[in-house]
């Protein structure tokens, strides 16, 4: 009988079973083939990957864009994986370690636990102060409106601007997000009201009827941004 066997288990081996338990309490299975938001403590989103393979508290996570932080892990790194899960219709966030695979582009999941299920899809936001247009849908004679993005994601927008709307309003939004690139030209509605104050209003926006291609252009755009604010 071996020394652990004798006097007890060591401390990774009671937090590996205490993880694989929760992750089978969990059934953390169901959100296999998931697309996720692989996201650093500090803020950063690493890449967009796919969660295939998963087992119990462990996974693969293979890059879903061409856009990617993460470079080979030495050691393990802890992340946070948002996502959508289509079978449930709730948002998923999730913490896991992440360490480099043994094939290429492939990276390894573990200790995957749930944090939270919500009816709000929670994707990563690139802080901006841009600016922009807005073209009020289904408005005849209505002027384009001059605005500022304050941040973006791939599902949306905070936009602000000097003139009042109301949730559920729709625009057609253009913005420069990087120099040297054609202005994005998205359809977004507005679904919450965050601030109002000194005549500005700033309002939640998501995108509607993105194509994948346009998803795909976003979050290429939010890697460039994330790379130029770190140099």
């Amino acid at each position: 009988m071996g020394l652990f066997g004798l006097f007890g288990k060591s401390p990774k081996q009671r937090e590996e079973e205490e993880s694989q338990r929760r992750a089978r309490q969990e059934d953390l299975e169901i959100y296999s083939g998931m697309r996720v938001e692989v996201t650093s403590d500090d803020g950063r989103m690493f890449l967009v990957a796919r969660l295939t393979g998963l087992r119990g508290d462990r996974a693969q996570l293979r890059p879903a864009t061409e856009g990617s932080l993460l470079t080979t892990l030495e050691e393990p790194v802890l992340v946070t994986l948002r996502g959508y899960s289509s079978k449930e219709n709730k948002a998923v966030i999730m913490k896991c370690t992440v360490r480099s695979g043994s094939g290429k582009n492939v990276w390894q999941a573990e200790h995957l636990s749930l944090i939270k299920r919500s009816n709000d899809r929670a994707f990563f936001r690139m802080g901006t102060s841009l600016s922009g247009k807005l073209a009020p849908l289904g408005q005849l004679n209505t002027p384009v409106e001059e605005c500022r993005m304050l941040n973006i994601s791939v599902g949306g927008a905070c936009i602000s601007t000097g003139i009042r709307h109301n949730i559920g309003d729709k625009f057609l939004l253009w913005a420069k997000l990087t120099p040297g690139t054609e202005p994005i030209q998205v359809i977004c509605q507005i679904v919450r009201i965050n601030e109002r104050r000194y005549g500005s209003f700033e309002y939640g926006c998501r995108f509607l009827d993105l194509s994948e291609a346009e998803e795909e252009r976003i979050l290429q755009i939010i890697f460039d941004m994330q790379r130029q604010a770190r140099v």
